[in-house]
C-alpha cells in the first residue's frame, strides 16, 4: 500500500484547517472609559459633545491579520462620551453655541494592527486625537498622541485587539480631560463667570 498520497492528502487538510481557524478579518469593539469627566464638565449644567472623524482616507491595515471597528468609531466615542456625562447628571445637547461647556474631538489617527509569529503576535494601537474645549466664549485646543504594543499568544481573537485599543484609549482619554493647562484654563474661565 502506497502512503504517499494519504501523506499529501493529510497535509493539505492540516493546511485547510490551520488557514480556516485564521479569519480574514478580525471585529474589535471600542469601549474607552472616559476618566476625569467630572471635573472638566465642573458646575456646567448644559454640555455638548461632538466627535468627528477628521482622517483624511480611512487607514490600511499594515498588520498580516486586518481588522476593522464594530461600530463607526467617531459615533461609538461621541455615544459613549454622552452616556457618561449624562450618568454625571449633565444636561446634553448638540448645539455648541449655547451650552455652558463644549466638547469636540476630531479623531486625526486610530489604528489597531497585528503581526503574527510562530507563537505569540504582537498588537499595535496608535491614537491621535484633537480636544477642543469651549467655555464663556473662550476656547482651548491640544492634540494627544498615544502607542501601545502588546504581545499576546496565538491565536489572535477580537478580544486581543479590543483589549489593547480601549487600554490605549481609556489612559489617552483621562489624560487629556485631567490635563494640567486644561485644568487652568476651565479655572480661570469660572473666575470670569463668577462660578
Amino acid at each position: 500500500m502506497n502512503l504517499k498520497p494519504i501523506k499529501y492528502l493529510f497535509l493539505i487538510a492540516s493546511l485547510f484547517i490551520l488557514t480556516a481557524c485564521n479569519p480574514d478579518l478580525l471585529k474589535y469593539k471600542l469601549d474607552p472609559d472616559f476618566g476625569s469627566l467630572e471635573q472638566l464638565a465642573g458646575k456646567s449644567e448644559i454640555v455638548a459633545v461632538q466627535v468627528s472623524d477628521k482622517r483624511t482616507k480611512q487607514p490600511i491595515p499594515t498588520g498580516d491579520i486586518k481588522l476593522a471597528p464594530m461600530e463607526d468609531e467617531a459615533t461609538i466615542l461621541n455615544k459613549r462620551l454622552i452616556e457618561q456625562l449624562k450618568d454625571l447628571d449633565y444636561k446634553i445637547i448638540n448645539k455648541p453655541l449655547l451650552a455652558d461647556l463644549a466638547i469636540m474631538m476630531d479623531i486625526n489617527e486610530l489604528t489597531v494592527s497585528i503581526q503574527e509569529s510562530t507563537f505569540k503576535s504582537t498588537v499595535k494601537a496608535n491614537s491621535v486625537f484633537t480636544l477642543t474645549i469651549r467655555r464663556n466664549g473662550e476656547e482651548w485646543r491640544k492634540i494627544f498622541r498615544a502607542a501601545r504594543t502588546q504581545e499576546v499568544a496565538n491565536p489572535v481573537n477580537q478580544n486581543d485587539a479590543t483589549g489593547v485599543i480601549n487600554q490605549l484609549l481609556s489612559k489617552q482619554l483621562s489624560n487629556a480631560f485631567s490635563d494640567p493647562a486644561l485644568m487652568e484654563f476651565l479655572s480661570k474661565s469660572a473666575q470670569q463667570s463668577g462660578l
